[in-house]
């Protein structure tokens, strides 16, 4: 087990790619801190607490640190999973809107980092690894906010790794889109399931979409010692995306 008595902090943990993420790390030895607005995770285990928790109020998340601390002393691992995404242009897409994606993609990001950096420094080893997106270094149409609120994300990840170092490392994962439930909701209810699963498909070198098993795999790898001299990277799980 690759994180066997390692405690990470998990966000939105009670759902796609989060839900994934604090699953894997269960599974490879890990106790776990998950947070997200869902009034519990669907599992349990008695090496998982969860609080209910909206990020972008930073008192909520020093909670969820300090209920965590008390819980089980530590934090070694910090996961930023986290996140929303929208379909809008300069034009149909509203200030609030707007606001709102960067909000949570970004300050959310840095208000769970500033809680728990602290607390990594006291281990011997840190990890944080933010979910950031392959739009966050490509740019496509009707995504005014969120390519930018990623870009973001990337260049936090980058800032935290310079002033981190060496002992807490910091990397993101750019995942493409992901089948999630809020995607594949997407996809049933295109008029043609199949042809839209194909055309997203497409857009990737890979010729598939990603999965939540996807990056839980980045995931565990960063968070783990066999990539103990990686810091500030970008790891690319997104079938090529980022390439077209």
């Amino acid at each position: 087990m690759r994180l066997k008595d390692k405690v990470a902090l998990i966000t939105g943990a009670s759902s796609g790619i989060g839900e994934a993420i604090a699953e894997r790390f269960l599974k490879e030895g890990a106790k776990v801190i998950g947070c997200g607005l869902e009034d519990r995770m669907k599992f349990a285990s008695d090496n998982v607490l969860y609080i209910k928790a909206n990020i972008t109020n930073y008192e909520e998340v020093i909670n969820v640190v300090e209920k965590g601390i008390e819980k089980f002393g530590r934090i070694d691992i910090v996961v930023n999973s986290a996140g929303v995404t929208g379909v809008g242009t300069i034009e149909t897409t509203s200030v609030e809107e707007f606001k709102r994606q960067f909000n949570i993609n970004v300050f959310g990001t840095f208000n769970v980092c500033k809680a728990a950096v602290k607390y990594l420094k006291q281990q011997p080893s840190g990890s944080i690894i933010n979910i950031a997106s392959d739009l966050g270094v490509k740019p496509i149409p009707e995504r005014i906010a969120y390519c930018p609120s990623k870009a973001a994300v990337v260049m936090l990840t980058k800032c935290l790794a310079l002033e981190l170092g060496p002992t807490i490392r910091v990397n993101a994962i750019m995942p493409g889109l992901t089948e999630t439930p809020m995607i594949k909701d997407r996809i049933e209810s295109a008029k043609d399931p199949d042809e839209f699963r194909r055309q997203m498909a497409d857009l990737y070198v890979l010729k598939r979409m990603c999965t939540t098993d996807d990056i839980a795999n980045a995931a565990v790898f960063l968070a783990s010692e066999e990539s103990s001299f990686i810091t500030g990277d970008m790891l690319a799980v997104c079938g090529g995306g980022h390439l077209k």
